[in-house]
């Protein structure tokens, strides 16, 4: 059966995955939405308050947005990452081995050195923004589509099995479909999905987050996928056919 609005679509994938969280989309916007709540006042993380709407702690719309004078997150890299600005260039050093440019610049040798540092920024290509603002919401009580671009899923490891082999029902392509890509936690649940990166592929999931720093938010038996929206739609619509109609429920 055709799954046409966002909340079918959610619906349908937390239904047969027995997911306990919601599902998360994103958009840009040029408006604040209605009962907004800026992301920063939440967690100076982004992926962290996503995970809090996913848990249900916040039941409003997130925004983040470049605003002057307003917190955007805790990362140097936030806003470059969202498409509002150019990688700030202490990132490359501060990856590696340490920035001479940084008072508080620790390394967090999560690169070999500056020049693979530099390098992985390289690839990533531009990132454009998704409009003034990108806005983040359970996708469950969306009766319309504003422009969403992706579904952010938590779920378990067991759940994320299924769901990927869920997402390679209709592929032929074994290697292509799923990706574990290097970045910030926010770039796996929204900058990649939602297509912002210039060599992000748009025919792809993401799963993650590689991030280390999201050890001090996320429960240690779950993983992230951010989904772009025609995926998550594919998915939905392949439940019946695929082996997940056909498992006996438990």
């Amino acid at each position: 059966m055709t799954k046409t609005s966002i909340a079918e679509i959610a619906d349908a994938i937390s239904a047969a995955m027995n997911l306990e969280t919601k599902l998360v989309c994103a958009y840009g916007s040029d408006r604040i939405p209605e009962k907004g709540i800026v992301s920063s006042s939440i967690s100076d993380c982004i992926a962290s308050a996503i995970y809090q709407i996913a848990a249900g702690k916040v039941t409003d719309p997130l925004y983040v947005g470049d605003e002057p004078g307003q917190l955007f997150c805790r990362c140097i890299g936030g806003t470059a990452w969202f498409g509002y600005g150019p990688f700030d260039p202490r990132l490359v050093g501060l990856m590696a081995t340490g920035s001479e440019d940084m008072e508080d610049g620790a390394p967090k040798h999560l690169k070999e050195n500056k020049v693979v540092a530099s390098k992985s920024y390289q690839t990533v290509g531009e990132i454009s923004p998704l409009g003034k603002y990108v806005v983040l919401r359970s996708c469950h009580d969306m009766s319309e589509d504003p422009g969403v671009r992706c579904i952010i899923c938590f779920a378990t490891a067991a759940q994320i099995r299924d769901i990927c082999a869920l997402a390679h029902f209709r592929r032929y392509d074994v290697f292509a479909a799923i990706s574990v890509p290097w970045g910030p936690a926010c770039a796996t649940m929204v900058t990649y999905p939602a297509s912002m990166a210039e060599n992000a592929s748009a025919d792809r999931i993401y799963a993650g987050p590689t991030d280390p720093s999201s050890r001090e938010w996320l429960p240690e038996d779950y993983m992230v996928l951010g989904i772009p929206l025609k995926l998550a739609r594919a998915m939905a619509e392949d439940i019946e056919r695929s082996f997940m109609g056909r498992r006996s429920p438990k």
